[in-house]
Parts: structure tokens; sequence; C-alpha cells
């Protein structure tokens, strides 16, 4: 009997075996949040559109644009603009990030039913 890339040895009980596929759905589960965060980008402007930033699902600037004459502004503005659009750039990172966090621990909590029934562990 096999679950997933770990073969189990002869004569495994079949409440392990059946154990080993429920913990494998679960770690598969947590491996795709890990894998789904840490590939995002996020990306945020600022009001006037002339700053956008992008940030990692860390919430860690990776970029970073400024429209071609907006120095002339001045460094507070500019400062103030670049901070806008960062703050918009982690709103929306953190907004994904609990919505895939929700959904996470629906799957989890879908697993966990799924092995106290198949288990008949109520």
């Amino acid at each position: 009997m096999t679950t997933g890339s770990n073969q189990l040895p002869p004569g495994t009980h079949p409440q392990v075996a059946e154990t080993m596929q429920f913990l494998e759905k679960f770690s598969s589960a947590l491996s795709d949040q890990v894998q789904q965060v840490s590939t995002a980008t996020f990306t945020g402007t600022d009001e006037d559109k002339t700053v956008e930033v992008t940030v990692d699902g860390a919430r860690w600037l990776t970029g970073l644009h400024v429209e071609d004459g907006l120095l002339r502004l001045g460094a507070d503005e500019v400062s103030s603009r670049i901070n806008e659009a960062l703050q918009n750039a982690q709103a929306a990172a953190s907004e994904s990030i609990r919505e895939k966090q929700a959904q996470l621990y629906a799957n989890l909590a879908g697993i966990t039913q799924s092995m106290k029934n198949g288990l008949d562990l109520t």
C-alpha cells in the first residue's frame, strides 16, 4: 500500500494507512498555502497614479516606479506618494492573504472532519 511517495510496510494497519493519507492532504494544503503566499505579488499606486509599488507575499517592497517629472514636486511630496502607494499595496496583500487563510482554514477543517469520520473518531 502506498501513500504519496512513501511506501508503507506490508501489513500496515488500515487505519494507519488512512491516517497517513489524511496527513498528506493536510501537509499538501499547508504547502500550497506557503507556495501561494511566497510567489504572490501585489501592486499599489498613489491616488494620482504617479507612483506604483510592488510588494511580495511577505509585504516587502520588490518594485518601485516613479513617473517622469514627479521628482520636481520635491522630496516631501514624492515620499508621501510613495508611502501612499506602499500602504495600498500592503493593504491589497493583507486582504488577499486573509482570504487565502480563510480558505486554508476551511480546507483543513474539512480534512479534519473527514479524518474524524473516516477513522470513526467522533
